[in-house]
This record gives C-alpha cells, structure tokens and sequence, in this order.
C-alpha cells in the first residue's frame, strides 16, 4: 500500500484503513442477512451501507483537495 507524502492527509489516510474494513464487513451481514430470508434487516442494512460509503469518499476527496494545495 501507499502513504501520501502530505502530513495533513495521513490522519485521514490511516483511518481509511479501518473504516474500509467496517464497510466490507456490512456485505457480510447483508449475505448473512440474506441467508436467513431477513429482507427488511438486508434492506436496512444496506441503507446504513450507502451512507458509510459517502463517509468514505468525503475522506478521499478531502485527501484529493488537501494534496491539490
């Protein structure tokens, strides 16, 4: 892996790490979900999911407009 050169962009980048993880563990309660035929818990979770995911990328985007300083 990488690791950005701008010291203002590594505390965002070293808790990318960990948020990444917790977003790739809500496919698994989705298939887990899914298995079990809970569709409303599936649903719900993969509302909570999508908002995670715009958590995400307003991180990388933050890094993309601190390293365009």
């Amino acid at each position: 892996a990488m690791t950005p050169k701008i010291p203002e962009a590594l505390p965002i980048w070293n808790a990318l790490g960990s948020k990444h993880k917790k977003f790739h563990q809500y496919g698994a309660y989705v298939i887990s979900a899914l298995n079990n035929g809970d569709y409303s818990k599936e649903e719900q979770i993969c509302r909570e999911a999508e908002i995670y995911s715009r958590e995400l990328i307003s991180d990388m985007e933050r890094i993309l407009q601190i390293s365009e300083y």
